[in-house]
Order: structure tokens, then C-alpha cells, then sequence
């Protein structure tokens, strides 16, 4: 894991004008160094990597962690909603597979991120409001 930058404290002679909450905390008020600067200049930096891999298609947020609870939409002809967990995040060259683990039997299925927001939501509300768009079309 890389250090964050944004907790960083760039200059030690300015540590008091660095506190969490002050707005200021990004301006160095010591004059005596070129640490703020040198600080602002790796945080472009590691931005700039980030929008790289973006723009490569290499950076991907994912929308839920493992051990978390989905709700998804099953069968089309007779939909319901059911409660499931997620058991694994799988990333290869075809893509992000997210392993949610089956009612009956126990298994995993595996879902594409295109399937959330579609028929894998991550919350009661998302999947309820869905669920009234369906019987109204």
C-alpha cells in the first residue's frame, strides 16, 4: 500500500498550521523551505498516474468489498429480491468478476460490474425502487 499523500504533513517547522480540519493546512507558513512545494508537486504527480490508469481503463473502483451484503433480482418472469453476500472480487485480464454467494445451493455466482445497478444493488432501497420500475413497464 502506497502512503497517503493528503496525510502527509510536507514541512514540520509549520506542524501547529497543519492540523486535520484547518483550512489553511495546505499552506506553509515556515518560508524556510521548499518541502510544501516539493509535497504539492508529488501530489500532482501520483494524480496524474491515477487519471493515467483511468484513461488505460486500469483503475477501477469497485463497488462493494468481499463479506459485504448485495440484493439482487432474480428470475425474470417472477421477480423477488433476495438478500446475498459477497465472497470474493476476482480481477483478470477479461475484467472484475464479484463471487455472490447462492441461497440453494450454496455456490457463487458470478457477476459482472455492469450487473449493478441492474440486477445486483447495494442497498434495500436501490433494489425496491427497481423492482417498482420493473412492474410499472
Amino acid at each position: 500500500m502506497t502512503e497517503r499523500l493528503s496525510d502527509k504533513n510536507p514541512c514540520d517547522s509549520c506542524k501547529v498550521d497543519r492540523q486535520i480540519g484547518n483550512p489553511n493546512r495546505w499552506e506553509c507558513e515556515c518560508d524556510r523551505c521548499d518541502k510544501p512545494n516539493d509535497w504539492k508537486s508529488e501530489c500532482v504527480k501520483k494524480l496524474a498516474e491515477y487519471e493515467t490508469a483511468e484513461e488505460e481503463g486500469r483503475l477501477v473502483a469497485l463497488p462493494c468489498n468481499v463479506g459485504d451484503t448485495v440484493y439482487l433480482i432474480d428470475d425474470i418472469d417472477c421477480v423477488f429480491e433476495r438478500e446475498s453476500i459477497v465472497t470474493e472480487i476476482e480481477i483478470d485480464k477479461d475484467g472484475v468478476t464479484i463471487m455472490i454467494q447462492d441461497e440453494i445451493p450454496i455456490c457463487s455466482s458470478g457477476y459482472n460490474l455492469s450487473d449493478f445497478g441492474e440486477i445486483v444493488f447495494l442497498t434495500r432501497e436501490e433494489v425496491e425502487k427497481a423492482l417498482k420500475e420493473m412492474k410499472i413497464k
